[in-house]
């Protein structure tokens, strides 16, 4: 063999071991320079997210000749390892089912999400607290930050208190763990930041905050504490009698989490103290929707 021929065979088959390929696509040491750079390509390196806009095929390899392994929902995030071109299309080496696979880059979109880590804290157990949503979305978001280690008990019997109703000075009725029929049992936002800044003064009251500047408060490591509503159902307005602050017009169904992330598809993620699912997406149409009836948050930095 020709010493030529010997550097040419060598550098196909690093080309091959580089790209991934299986044995079933090796191409002959007789095969051309150019035709070999047609058939493959050099795969990328380590990645992104990608997300399926559709049901979709994942492939043995990258090519629409290649066998199907398995199918990927519609939705459905991968991390994309490497990439390799075959045509005019780009495939993207992902897991799925505990296989490497390839699935092509027509049927997917760029996935981004930023989530933050905060500690869960639920008001229904073991204290059962069904008026506490926002002493304990508070707390949990304090915690992450490493600005409180009590308990829920403990945070919501210190929480401020107004026992003649009034939510705009403290926690109207003063008592978080039972109903007290005729009472809008809630602490508003300056009351709320208030009791926050006795743990640190980097507790701020987010009222009028849009839902951009939200975002930029996660983007920054900074959990928000929002007022929605229960389910991120369609707010529903009724008038109570507050107090010393009169009768207001408020959300009926006002319901505060913790607003912990949000993604590329315009979702948020929230630690929500009322529900067993704990932390779960919403959709930027329901949670939008929610927030935007009074746009009252406080921001734990």
């Amino acid at each position: 063999m020709k010493k030529s021929t010997i550097l040419l065979t060598s550098a196909m088959s690093f080309s091959l071991l580089f790209s991934g390929l299986s044995a079933t696509t090796e191409t002959s040491p007789t095969t051309t320079a150019s035709k070999m750079h047609k058939q493959i390509t050099q795969v990328s390196a380590p990645v992104k997210k990608i997300q399926t806009l559709y049901i979709s095929n994942v492939r043995e390899n990258a090519g629409t000749k290649y066998k199907v392994i398995a199918s990927a929902k519609k939705g459905k995030v991968f991390t994309s390892y490497a990439t390799k071109k075959v045509g005019s299309t780009t495939w993207h080496k992902v897991k799925i089912n505990n296989k490497t696979g390839w699935i092509s880059s027509t049927v997917v979109k760029s996935y981004s999400s930023k989530t933050l880590k905060v500690p869960f804290v639920s008001q229904l157990a073991p204290v059962n607290a069904p008026f506490g949503c926002e002493g304990a979305s508070l707390l949990m978001a304090l915690k992450y930050k490493g600005y409180s280690n009590d308990g829920l008990r403990t945070f919501l019997d210190e929480m401020p208190k107004d026992k003649g109703g009034n939510p705009y000075k403290g926690f109207a009725g003063g008592n978080p763990y039972a109903n007290q029929n005729g009472v809008f049992q809630s602490i508003f936002p300056k009351p709320l930041t208030a009791y926050g800044k006795e743990y640190s003064s980097n507790v701020a009251n987010g009222s009028g905050y849009s839902t951009t500047q939200i975002k930029k408060e996660l983007d920054k490591g900074n959990p928000v504490v929002a007022y929605a509503t229960l389910d991120f159902k369609k707010p529903v307005w009724a008038k109570w009698n507050m107090g010393s602050a009169g009768t207001k017009k408020i959300v009926d169904n006002m319901h505060v989490v913790t607003v912990i992330g949000h993604n590329s598809n315009g979702s948020y993620y929230v630690a929500d103290p009322n529900s067993k699912k704990e932390k779960y997406w919403v959709s930027k149409t329901n949670f939008e929707r929610a927030y935007n009836a009074l746009q009252w948050s406080v921001v734990v930095r």
